[in-house]
């Protein structure tokens, strides 16, 4: 699971079924950090007793350097997890897994720029369908019988 997510970032391939599964725990994932840390916030006001201004101080506390390092690092593995689950996908339906994500994500920046962030998150939701929906190597073989 580890290597499907962070490895194998060169050649990995990965199918219709597998993509989809990987979506789905990398969003149950950051759906649990938050969880856990919103938890950690509200156990720590509740332990606090309710004081706001107690609440804030400890909160502030918490959320040091070496806390933010951590989040950053969290956030940044599971942004590239998603990065590389989705440039496997690309190669195993034909085109180049990692210049197609820049491509998308230089497309969505110019959408969310131009038009607006929904417009361009709506836009990724129809690529990520699209990366389901396609078969494998459906534009490999269409690249191949247009040469021959």
């Amino acid at each position: 699971m580890i290597t499907t997510l962070l490895g194998d970032i060169a050649s990995g391939r990965l199918a219709r079924l597998p993509f989809l599964g990987y979506l789905l725990l990398l969003a149950a994932l950051v759906i649990g950090f938050a969880l856990a840390v919103g938890f950690m916030i509200g156990a720590g006001e509740q332990l606090i007793g309710g004081d706001l201004q107690q609440a804030q101080a400890k909160l502030a506390e918490w959320l040091s350097l070496p806390f933010m390092i951590v989040l950053g690092l969290v956030v940044a593995a599971i942004i590239f997890a998603g990065a590389n689950i989705e440039a496997k996908r690309f190669r195993d339906i034909g085109l180049p897994g990692w210049w197609s994500v820049l491509a998308v994500i230089v497309l969505m920046a110019v959408v969310s720029d131009a038009i607006s962030p929904q417009a361009s998150n709506t836009l990724h939701g129809l690529i990520t369908l699209a990366l389901v929906l396609i078969p494998t190597d459906s534009l490999a073989q269409g690249a191949r019988r247009g040469r021959g």
